[in-house]
């Protein structure tokens, strides 16, 4: 919608506020609570650099500029949408999109998600095949663009024989490298896993083993052959991108049909059908291949509201388990329970800022108190179990505080899901305390 570039952005902004002002919150903690305790948390939340970053990255995001390279018909345009998770780029299931180069803006109405520069493979140039200098004006356009990273997509159900784009991608990369001074990263994306036998499967919670065995094995032709070429990659991984779309009154469209759609129609797609498997593991790949902050924060922001709301309430839920698993290192007993509890009241408040609700400290503590978090008749066992274990670093130094640690981080990481649930998903605080439990029982800490 068009609106929603304006909504995140806001959301973001509370959330920001909420961290400025969580010094001054600290301060005014009643007192008793120790100061020890107190410096303790402010170090851990406003000293943490990766939630810092997070929080400066809020006012300097930009669209991540995106090489695709991909023979026609391996899915370049379904690959935009299903990251966007909208439908942002022309799609065709009988005609190339694009000829040659092209270097364009994917929208979502006045929202710019990100730059694309896209070319038909190389092998299916016959000029880059017959003229060097045509493929180093190419390069000279690709650099001139300054990618933040480079996608090579290839064909789950064809094998194809790509040597041509490895190579072309080595040379781009030598030359992205003498231009910029730093390495071009670049991700290998095996697309259109849903066409792999048995095909009736469609839904990634469906896909039987065997399928999954037979996607494995494509994956591994293509590492070879990239291997053996020699082509530095980050990562490589298998994807679907099908997405079947119907009309905001709830009329399926094919592909071939949006483009005849009202305008209004073709702004407000909705998703009808979601095959998209992988995708949420090719975005953190992504996120991680990209260099530039602000890219990165652009490319968590190039998605719908909904999704970029809990991709970014994951990732404070990861921050916050690991700054609780660092503050249950402190080797005095007890004086941690202080700091959990208001950092976890911390997380809350700001997974409920994101969430477009304005929430006190206070507030933040009932619901995790309604979870059986911290003070909670369950749980309290564990916290007794989890400072009692620090004694044992009398007799085993390290020992107790390794044990302690574990238990901070999966108990934040349980409060975080269960406000994620309640405030972002919108569940019943019944379903948000059944989701706390089961993030508790399973014992892992949460991922993004």
């Amino acid at each position: 919608m068009k609106d929603e570039k304006m909504k995140i952005e806001q959301r973001m902004q509370n959330m920001k506020k909420f961290y400025i002002k969580a010094g001054n919150l600290i301060d005014n903690l009643p007192d008793a609570i120790p100061d020890k305790a107190r410096e303790s948390l402010k170090d851990a939340i406003l000293g943490d650099a990766e939630l810092k970053k997070l929080m400066e990255g809020i006012d300097s995001h930009r669209p991540p500029r995106i090489f695709l390279i991909g023979r026609t018909g391996v899915g370049k345009s379904s690959l935009i949408n299903a990251l966007c998770g909208s439908y942002v780029a022309s799609v065709s299931d009988t005609r190339s999109c694009t000829e040659g180069a092209e270097i364009y803006q994917c929208k979502d109405g006045d929202r710019v998600l990100m730059e694309i520069c896209d070319t038909r493979g190389i092998a299916e140039s016959e000029s880059l095949n017959s003229e060097v200098s045509a493929e180093d004006i190419l390069i000279d356009q690709i650099n001139e663009f300054s990618p933040d990273v480079a996608i090579l997509m290839l064909n789950c159900t064809h094998r194809d024989d790509v040597d041509t784009d490895v190579n072309f991608l080595k040379k781009l990369a030598k030359s992205y490298a003498a231009v910029n001074s730093m390495r071009l990263p670049i991700v290998v994306v095996v697309n259109k896993c849903d066409e792999m036998a048995p095909t009736r499967f469609k839904s990634p919670k469906e896909y039987p083993q065997n399928k999954i065995s037979k996607i494995n094995e494509v994956v591994q032709y293509y590492k070879g052959i990239i291997v053996r070429n020699g082509l530095k990659i980050d990562n490589i991984i298998a994807v679907s991108s099908l997405i079947d779309w119907m009309t905001p009154d709830g009329m399926e469209i094919d592909v071939e049909s949006i483009d005849n759609l009202p305008t209004y129609d073709i702004e407000n797609l909705q998703i009808a059908f979601d095959g998209r498997y992988q995708i949420e593991e090719l975005l953190d790949i992504l996120e991680s291949a990209i260099q530039d902050f602000e890219a990165q924060m652009g490319l968590r922001m190039a998605a719908r509201l909904t999704e970029v709301v809990h991709r970014l309430a994951r990732h404070l839920n990861r921050i916050f388990s690991g700054i609780a698993a660092t503050v249950a290192l402190t080797p005095i007993p007890v004086s941690d329970i202080y700091v959990l509890l208001i950092l976890q009241c911390v997380l809350v408040s700001l997974i409920a800022s994101l969430s477009g609700r304005d929430i006190s400290l206070e507030t933040a503590r009932e619901f995790i108190f309604s979870m059986g978090g911290i003070a909670g008749a369950g749980y309290v066992f564990k916290l007794i179990a989890q400072q009692g274990a620090k004694f044992l670093n009398a007799v085993w130094p390290g020992a107790g505080s390794a044990v302690s640690s574990g238990v901070a981080a999966v108990g934040t990481s349980a409060i975080g899901k269960a406000a994620i649930a309640y405030y972002i998903e919108e569940t019943s605080i019944k379903e948000a305390k059944a989701q706390f439990d089961k993030a508790k029982n399973e014992g892992s800490v949460t991922e993004e």
